[in-house]
């Protein structure tokens, strides 16, 4: 079975996401809840930085002891604490939520999508229909791939 369309890994959907997590961390990113219109986080110091530094694409998404997927984003990293502030915002400051921004963003809801449809699906396809070549074959029905 083929599915049209680039096979997307777990990789490719949190570049995605940490694209669209920096990017929004960068001025100029519209968000109606700041009150200039786009996020000064960028300019306050390391938080950019410390972002792109401390996730890591290749360790944002694990597996716990049941097997099931993890996803991990740190918006408070070693060099910038402060993140967290930033991100969920104080009593005197409003929050700057890049890391909800990137999740909401069209670019990675399609990549989610695009692995879901991809990998998950058809992998549960792929093991129904194999499962059901099995009893087939001892049920003694020829079974054809072709």
């Amino acid at each position: 079975m083929a599915i049209r369309g680039k096979q997307k890994s777990l990789k490719d959907v949190a570049k995605v996401y940490k694209d669209k997590a920096l990017q929004a961390i960068n001025p100029g990113v519209p968000y109606k809840g700041y009150k200039t219109g786009s996020s000064k986080a960028y300019k306050q110091g390391r938080l950019f930085a410390g972002v792109a530094s401390e996730n890591r694409i290749s360790n944002m998404f694990t597996k716990d002891k049941k097997g099931d997927v993890v996803f991990t984003f740190n918006v408070s990293p070693r060099s910038a604490t402060y993140g967290k502030y930033v991100h969920y915002g104080t009593y005197k400051m409003k929050k700057r939520p890049f890391a909800e921004l990137a999740a909401e963003s069209p670019e990675f809801k399609k990549a989610l999508d695009d692995y879901i449809n991809t990998n998950v699906v058809e992998g549960q396809l792929n093991a129904f229909f194999d499962n059901m070549n099995e009893q087939m074959r001892k049920a003694g029905v020829q079974v054809s791939t072709s």
